[in-house]
């Protein structure tokens, strides 16, 4: 690309040159990232001091330039001013901006807000609470799970992981959802261990991570070079009071739910607001209830703090815990 001087402006007794650009030549992202065989991380790194964004600011010297070259047709004509600024954190400086385009749209230049250091581009200003530029278009296609409220995209959770963690660390998410934190993790090469009490059937982790193993190609797959493997252990929670929660909401019949309720007043923790004798000198009142009202009660009568086994009680013999588990957890916990 070559250059000739088309005029010259005055700015506070500055001259301002401007010249207009010949043969510039313009691609996209995607164009160089296809061209090249290159994944678009690798075009950022390889071109990041030729990589620009247009934008159309209200300047002074912008309407004066305007001014200066009249009425322009075209897209990818560029021009470019030279001049030493008064004032501005280029003060004193020679300073050299691009316009584009028959609106000329100034080019703001990623190597103006990013630098390269131990080879990886950072960004020199702060970014906001949840950040920009990440595209949420395919957001519920990711994973190839769906998730209504909540779900983040791949690239802000690789983004958030590439920053906070080195190659031996552990991820944890105890509230791991559709399960696109482990998901990124997979297939980032890190270690991680995803934590979820609600089942979201088909749409949940481990349907999703199930996926990855298999080569899941959406996401951040492309920036990884992911294509499939590696593993994955899953393990349930060992059930106590939880189970009757899933036997109340499955009844049909009240007759189904008072052999519900024998069954946990011999058998689970009930909630200590509940009277046992109470409730059932007033069987004939609960049985009068419609029943989703009986279920809606019985819910009421368990201990929500012992839906699960609690490992402190994995040797009672009670809940008959198989030597399996037991050395399964031992090693989870690290107990010995």
């Amino acid at each position: 690309m070559g250059w000739q001087v088309w005029s010259g402006l005055y700015s506070e007794g500055n001259e301002i040159k401007i010249h207009k650009r010949i043969n510039p030549t313009f691609k996209s992202i995607t164009q160089i990232k296809n061209e090249e065989s290159i994944t678009e991380k690798e075009v950022y790194y390889k071109y990041v001091d030729k990589i620009f964004t247009t934008a159309m600011p209200q300047s002074s010297i912008r309407i004066r330039v305007q001014e200066v070259l009249g009425n322009l047709n075209g897209n990818d004509i560029l021009f470019s001013i030279e001049y030493v600024p008064r004032s501005g954190r280029n003060k004193g400086n020679l300073y050299e901006q691009f316009y584009k385009g028959a609106k000329l749209r100034l080019l703001s230049w990623l190597k103006d807000v990013a630098e390269v250091k131990d080879g990886k581009i950072y960004k020199k200003e702060l970014q906001g609470t949840y950040w920009d530029g990440f595209n949420l278009n395919n957001l519920s296609k990711e994973g190839k799970v769906q998730l209504e409220n909540g779900k983040k995209p791949e690239a802000l959770l690789e983004r958030i992981i590439d920053m906070a963690t080195n190659k031996d660390d552990i991820v944890l998410d105890f509230f791991a959802g559709s399960g696109t934190t482990c998901a990124v993790a997979h297939k980032m090469g890190i270690r991680y261990i995803g934590i979820e009490q609600l089942d979201y059937e088909e749409n949940d982790c481990l349907v999703r991570l199930k996926n990855v193993v298999h080569g899941d190609a959406s996401g951040i797959s492309d920036i990884t070079k992911w294509s499939g493997g590696g593993e994955f252990i899953y393990c349930e929670l060992m059930k106590f009071n939880e189970k009757y929660f899933e036997e109340i909401k499955k009844a049909k019949t009240s007759k189904e739910l008072n052999n519900i309720w024998n069954d946990i007043k011999n058998n689970s923790f009930i909630s200590y607001k509940v009277d046992v004798k109470t409730f059932d000198e007033n069987a004939n009142k609960f049985n009068e209830l419609s029943i989703e009202n009986q279920k809606k009660v019985l819910l009421e009568t368990l201990d929500k703090n012992q839906l699960y086994v609690n490992l402190s009680e994995i040797d009672d013999k009670e809940y008959d815990i198989s030597k399996e588990n037991k050395e399964l957890n031992s090693q989870f916990y690290k107990l010995k």
